[in-house]
């Protein structure tokens, strides 16, 4: 359908004037608010900061001594013959014998039949060596079990996510439901003071030879430096070489009070899950201000990881003996109770911030790493809270 233009043009001016009347005349359009939340319902999302707690470490410090630091020589198994030792060792020698008939001329190292001595053996120090006998170590340390060690402990910044259901129409007193989440790490890394029990050993020299010296050299700024011992793996027959013999002539034990230092790494990381209701009562402070306090039962869910490792400084100059990383991962639950304070700002009647505090009771936690353990003081967690809450 066609339009004459003219109708066309009155259509036009008349649709402007219509739309710009409201300008003219210092009109807006009216603001219509929202309606007021009539569910009785708050959303709250805080982020809770919780105040480090105090952590200790028992047990640590604590070295056994080596198991079977001997081993027997088996062709069956593949093991040769060896005494290892903290500051030194005796093991299998060779000796050179003529390849079998028939095969290319040349020579072989072949376990050596001697029983008696050996001269595959080293040692670390001067002081090892005695008049036609060198003295061997193992070395252990203990320390007081019931001796608490603090750990170095940070906050934690976590989460939590609440539901406010109120049950009267001035919306002051309700039930308060959360669901919230934080978690910790707590380290021990520090060297400390433990007994050193020690056992020592005696070999003679066979055929009262003496204790070969400790080769030198020198280092980059031209001083002499003493290195280990280490005697001949291949010898030329039964009866060369300077022999060590396999047997211990005597053998003693001592515990040297503070004698041990010991580098010691323990780590505990956890995981707090919280669940908590009860009763909440909001208290309006004029139009724009609230004060909002609670108290309930709370339920934790708390896992940790505990870790620990640890390296007993030789004083005998040797490999260090050590206790290798142990991890363990243990998990409990916590019944206690809460006290929960915030104060708002009301932006509108649905949207509000607020900042407070909260207090949960609890328990100690204690996980155990062998005969080590980490505790933790539960009894009060402090968290400072801030976050928004939505109405409903």
């Amino acid at each position: 359908m066609n339009f004459p233009s003219s109708s066309l043009r009155l259509f036009v001016r008349v649709l402007g004037l219509s739309l710009a009347a409201p300008l003219l005349s210092g009109q807006s359009p009216e603001y219509v608010p929202p309606p007021p939340p009539t569910k009785h319902v708050t959303w709250e999302l805080r982020a809770r900061y919780l105040l480090k707690p105090d952590v200790t470490f028992q047990g640590l410090g604590s070295i056994p001594l080596r198991e079977n630091f001997k081993t027997e020589g088996n062709l069956i198994l593949g093991t040769e013959r060896s005494i290892e030792y903290d500051d030194g060792f005796l093991s299998q020698d060779y000796i050179q014998a003529a390849l079998v008939e028939g095969q290319a001329e040349g020579e072989q190292a072949i376990p050596s039949p001697d029983g008696e001595a050996t001269s595959n053996f080293g040692y670390i120090n001067d002081a090892q060596a005695e008049s036609g006998a060198l003295v061997f170590h193992n070395y252990a340390s203990m320390s007081d079990p019931a001796a608490e060690l603090s750990g170095s402990t940070d906050g934690s910044l976590g989460w939590e996510v609440n539901y406010t259901k109120f049950i009267n129409p001035r919306r002051n007193l309700g039930i308060q439901v959360g669901f919230s989440f934080n978690g910790f790490d707590s380290r021990f890394n520090d060297s400390i003071s433990a007994d050193l029990y020690v056992q020592e050993f005696r070999h003679e020299m066979a055929d009262g030879a003496e204790v070969p010296e400790l080769p030198t050299t020198e280092d980059a700024d031209g001083n002499t430096v003493q290195e280990p011992f280490r005697g001949d793996v291949v010898r030329e027959d039964v009866e060369s070489g300077d022999l060590l013999e396999w047997l211990a002539s005597e053998e003693s034990e001592s515990l040297l009070e503070d004698g041990a230092t010991v580098d010691t790494t323990a780590d505990l990381r956890t995981s707090m899950y919280n669940f908590r209701a009860g009763p909440t009562y909001n208290l309006a402070l004029g139009q724009d201000f609230a004060f909002q306090v609670g108290a309930g039962l709370s339920a934790v869910y708390f896992s940790g990881q505990f870790s620990a490792y640890e390296i007993l400084q030789n004083p005998g100059g040797g490999e260090n003996p050590s206790r290798g990383l142990v991890t363990t991962d243990s998990a409990e639950w916590q019944v206690g109770g809460y006290l929960d304070a915030n104060a708002q700002y009301l932006f509108t009647e649905r949207v509000s911030l607020f900042s407070g505090m909260q207090v949960q009771s609890g328990s100690n936690y204690s996980q155990e790493n062998e005969d080590r353990h980490a505790n933790v003081d539960l009894s009060s967690q402090i968290y400072v809270h801030a976050g928004v809450g939505i109405r409903f």
